[in-house]
């Protein structure tokens, strides 16, 4: 039994040279069949092409045309954020440069503001000053002036006493004022 299923499981394949006349099939390198073997063959590869040309490959192709777009289109996005970022940097740069040369200026016009207002007061100060001492002078006039006339009344009056006194003569007030008035001017 063993022999027999050894048997049935092995093929025979014809010996070179045989057509296969005697067991009915048909050999590769058989001469008639060999062509149409060869043609069946070049039609089955065009179709099993032509299907997965229709199939396959056309869909393959897009997804790379449409792979390869949307890294154009990112690429192309990435380089217009990288301008727009240089762009929002110059501004940037730009704004801050402005708001420094500003506050500078404002701390110039502060200083400038500073200094005048010193000056002012200063200016002020002075002329209140001398104001002030213009006004003392005249007041020391003034009050030297009264007081010397103060002084003289009284010495008038000082020396018309003594005068009566030495002279015990009476005499009236007004020749008296006279003759003080001489002997303080030739004084």
């Amino acid at each position: 039994m063993s022999e027999q299923a050894s048997h049935s499981q092995s093929i025979e394949v014809p010996a070179p040279g045989a057509h296969g006349a005697t067991s009915g099939g048909f050999s590769l390198l058989d001469k008639d069949t060999a062509p149409k073997m060869i043609g069946l063959t070049w039609i089955t590869f065009i179709l099993m092409t032509l299907v997965l040309y229709k199939v396959a490959w056309k869909p393959i192709l897009k997804a790379l045309d449409m792979r390869e777009d949307s890294i154009r289109k990112a690429l192309a996005d990435a380089e217009k954020a990288r301008a727009e970022t240089a762009a929002l940097e110059a501004r940037q740069q730009k704004i801050l440069k402005d708001s420094q040369v500003e506050s500078q200026k404002i701390l110039d016009d502060a200083r400038t503001a500073a200094r005048h207002t010193a000056e002012t007061i200063h200016a002020k100060a002075n002329q209140e000053s001398r104001d002030m001492i213009e006004s003392a002078k005249r007041e020391i006039t003034s009050a030297t002036e009264r007081a010397r006339a103060e002084l003289r009344k009284e010495s008038a009056e000082l020396a018309i006493a003594m005068a009566t006194k030495v002279i015990s003569e009476n005499m009236d007030n007004d020749k008296n004022r006279a003759i003080v008035q001489k002997m303080i001017k030739e004084l």
